[in-house]
C-alpha cells in the first residue's frame, strides 16, 4: 500500500513539474516574441506605428512627413493605398500576416507616385476587377524612380507589379509572386519609353514557386527551363525554350532585345502576354499559347521579328502588332477561337506598317484579322480565313494595304472596311468561284464622317 502511495506521489510531482515547465516555456516564448517585436521596432526606428498611432495605412501616410518610417503591425488592411510622399519606408511586421487587401475594386492595392519609397514585409492581394479596360490594376503600381519592393508576397491581383514609364533604378528583390508577376514598360499613361525603363535591380524573386529569371545586358546564353517568368532587358542572342508557364501575368518580356529565339514552350492562363517591346530580329516559333490576354504582342516600334508555326487559341487577342511596329512577318500559325485572331493597331494613332501576314490558318474567331488606326502598307496574303464572325476588317484610315490570294470561307461577313480610302484587293477566293469582280462594302472617310463606299477585287479566284 505504501509502495502504491509513493508511486502516485511521484507521478503527481512529475505531472506538476510538466505543467510548470509548459507554463514557463510559454512565458519565455511570449517574452522572446515580445523582444523580437521590440527589436524589429528598434531596428526600424519607426516614426509612425499602425494601428497604434493611426488606424489605417492611408491615414498614417497622410500624417507622415517625407522620409518617415511607418511600421505596420500584423492584420488585414482593406485599403487602396497611394504613396505620395518622398522617401517613405513602410515595413510590415510579418509578410504572411500583414495583409494589404485591395478589395477587388477599380484601384491598385498600392500606387507609388513619389520617389525613394520602400515597401517590405506584406502580403499584397485582391487588386483586380473583371472590367476589360481595367486590365492593369496592380498589387503594386510604380510611377516613380528609386523604389524598393522587397520581401513581400504579391498574390492574386490582376497584375502583380506593374511599372509605368518613365522610371529608373528600381530594386525588386526577394518577393514571392503567386498568380502574378512583373510588367515592365507599361507606356499607356505617358506614351514614352526608353531603355532605362527595363534596366533595374531584379533579384531572387519567384513566380508560383519557380524562379523569375531577369537578365540585363547579356548575350549568347540559354535560359533555364524551370522559369515562372522571364524578363530580358537589352539582351541579344538569348534562347528561351521548353518552358511551361501558367497563372502569371506577362510570361516572357523582351525589352530592347535583338536576335533572341523563343520556341517550343507552352504558355496558358495568364493575365498578360508574350511581350516584345522595342525589340528587333527575334523569332517566336513552335509555341502553344492558350487563354491569355494576348498570345503574342509585338509593340512600340519592334521590327523585323518572325512569328511562325505557333498554335494560338482561346485568347482575347491571338497576335497583336502595335504602335509603330513594322516589317514583322507572321506566317504558318494556327490561330483559332480568339476574340481577335490577328490585330494590328496603334495607340494615339501611331502608324504600324509594312508587316506581312501570310499562310496562316485563321478560323473560328470573332474577328479574324483586323488592321486599325492608320495601319498602312501591310500585306495580307495566302491566309485561310474560315468560320469567323468577320473575316477581315480595315478601320480608321488604314490605307495602302494589300489583300491578295486569301481564302475566305464560311465567315458571317468575309471582309469590310471603315473610314478607309485606298486598299488593294485581288485574287482572293470569296466563299465560291467567281467570274465577276467581288464588291467589298464599307465606308470612306470624308471630312470627319464615313460615307458608304465600295472596294473591288477585280480578279477574284475562279477556282481553288
Amino acid at each position: 500500500m505504501n509502495f502504491l502511495s509513493k508511486k502516485k506521489n511521484i507521478l503527481y510531482l512529475i505531472f506538476i513539474f510538466l505543467i510548470i515547465s509548459i507554463i514557463l516555456s510559454n512565458i519565455a516564448t511570449s517574452i522572446k516574441l515580445g523582444e523580437q517585436k521590440k527589436l524589429i521596432l528598434d531596428e526600424f526606428d519607426a516614426d509612425i506605428i499602425i494601428p497604434d498611432d493611426y488606424l489605417t495605412i492611408n491615414e498614417g501616410i497622410k500624417k507622415a512627413e517625407p522620409w518617415d518610417k511607418i511600421f505596420v503591425r500584423s492584420g488585414v488592411y482593406k485599403e487602396n493605398i497611394i504613396i505620395d510622399k518622398v522617401g517613405l519606408e513602410i515595413f510590415g511586421e510579418n509578410k504572411q500576416n500583414t495583409v494589404i487587401d485591395g478589395g477587388k475594386t477599380e484601384f491598385d492595392a498600392i500606387k507609388i507616385i513619389a520617389s525613394n519609397v520602400k515597401i517590405q514585409g506584406f502580403t499584397i492581394t485582391n487588386a483586380c476587377n473583371e472590367k476589360e479596360e481595367l486590365w492593369d490594376i496592380s498589387g503594386v503600381k510604380i510611377c516613380s524612380s528609386n523604389i524598393t519592393i522587397k520581401g513581400n508576397i504579391i498574390s492574386y491581383n490582376k497584375l502583380g507589379l506593374s511599372v509605368i514609364t518613365p522610371v529608373s533604378n528600381l530594386t525588386i528583390a526577394d518577393n514571392n509572386f503567386i498568380d502574378d508577376g512583373i510588367l515592365l514598360g507599361n507606356y499607356l499613361v505617358t506614351y514614352t519609353i526608353n531603355i532605362n525603363d527595363f534596366l533595374h535591380n531584379i533579384t531572387n524573386n519567384t513566380v508560383n514557386g519557380k524562379p523569375l529569371y531577369y537578365y540585363k545586358n547579356q548575350k549568347d546564353l540559354t535560359v533555364q527551363n524551370d522559369a515562372g517568368q522571364v524578363i530580358l532587358a537589352n539582351c541579344s542572342n538569348i534562347t528561351i525554350e521548353d518552358l511551361y508557364i501558367n497563372n502569371c501575368d506577362f510570361s516572357i518580356i523582351l525589352g530592347y532585345c535583338l536576335d533572341c529565339t523563343i520556341e517550343n514552350s507552352t504558355i496558358y492562363d495568364t493575365n498578360g502576354e508574350l511581350f516584345l517591346i522595342k525589340s528587333d530580329n527575334n523569332t517566336i516559333q513552335n509555341n502553344i499559347m492558350i487563354n491569355n490576354l494576348h498570345g503574342v504582342c509585338i509593340d512600340f516600334g519592334s521590327s523585323s521579328n518572325i512569328i511562325r508555326y505557333n498554335t494560338i487559341k482561346e485568347n482575347n487577342v491571338g497576335i497583336s502588332i502595335l504602335t509603330t511596329s513594322h516589317h514583322n512577318m507572321v506566317y504558318g500559325n494556327e490561330i483559332t477561337d480568339n476574340v481577335y485572331g490577328i490585330y494590328i493597331t496603334g495607340y494615339k494613332f501611331r502608324s504600324q506598317h509594312n508587316n506581312t501576314i501570310f499562310n496562316n490558318h485563321v478560323s473560328d474567331n470573332y474577328h479574324g484579322i483586323v488592321a486599325s488606326k492608320k495601319s498602312f502598307n501591310n500585306n495580307f496574303m495566302n491566309n485561310s480565313i474560315f468560320k469567323n464572325n468577320i473575316g477581315l476588317r480595315l478601320n480608321d484610315e488604314s490605307d495602302g494595304n494589300i489583300i491578295s490570294n486569301n481564302l475566305f470561307k464560311k465567315n458571317r461577313l468575309s471582309a469590310t472596311f471603315n473610314k478607309c480610302r485606298n486598299n488593294i484587293w485581288y485574287n482572293n477566293y470569296w466563299s465560291r468561284p467567281r467570274l465577276l469582280p467581288k464588291f467589298v462594302f464599307g465606308t470612306r472617310k470624308i471630312g470627319n464622317i464615313g460615307l458608304p463606299w465600295i472596294n473591288i477585287d477585280k480578279n477574284p479566284m475562279k477556282r481553288l
